[in-house]
């Protein structure tokens, strides 16, 4: 009897599509971008807290106008702390069929990250798109991500060196 119930289950196998199965495993592991309107979401997957990153992104021309060229917005490169465009040439070669843009993004607070950056049109400036980067930051002790490709570790910084210069008072001070 026990027998037979082997034979059985030795005739009923499982196949997966091996194109399906490459594909998923490879879509989780690459940076992905959505347009709405004059925003493009970039998610950056998980990230761990109190670190700084450097995120080589290609950004589709097929989430842009046909021929045009940006370069990035100063506003946004110089007042935003966390996230700054490191690199942007804001012109696609005839052989890549996306823009290269290098950011730098700090990990400041545990949980879900929005920050805004934006790049101009070259030959409108009125013409503003912004990119919504968001990624989830993991607290301290509480695993470390596997980095999408792409996203490299530049550091971790101290969480105390970003506060004040003022002295701390100590509890029976």
């Amino acid at each position: 009897m026990a027998e037979a119930k082997v034979e059985d289950l030795g005739k009923h196998r499982v196949h997966f599509d091996a194109d399906n199965l490459k594909d998923d495993l490879e879509s989780g592991h690459s940076v992905t971008y959505d347009r709405c309107d004059d925003v493009i979401f970039i998610k950056l997957g998980f990230l761990q807290v109190n670190h700084r990153y450097r995120v080589d992104l290609k950004l589709p021309v097929s989430l842009f106008d046909k021929g045009t060229t940006f370069h990035p917005s100063l506003e946004s490169s110089n007042c935003n702390p966390n996230c700054r465009i490191s690199t942007f040439a804001g012109v696609n070669h005839p052989e890549q069929d996306y823009f290269e843009m290098q950011i730098e993004f700090f990990a400041y607070k545990e949980n879900l990250l929005r920050e805004m950056v934006s790049i101009v049109n070259a030959k409108d400036s009125k013409e503003v798109i912004k990119l919504m980067i968001i990624a989830r930051a993991l607290g301290k002790g509480k695993g470390t991500p596997l980095l999408r490709s792409g996203i490299h570790c530049l550091g971790e910084e101290d969480p105390e060196e970003s506060e004040s210069d003022v002295p701390r008072f100590e509890k029976g001070d």
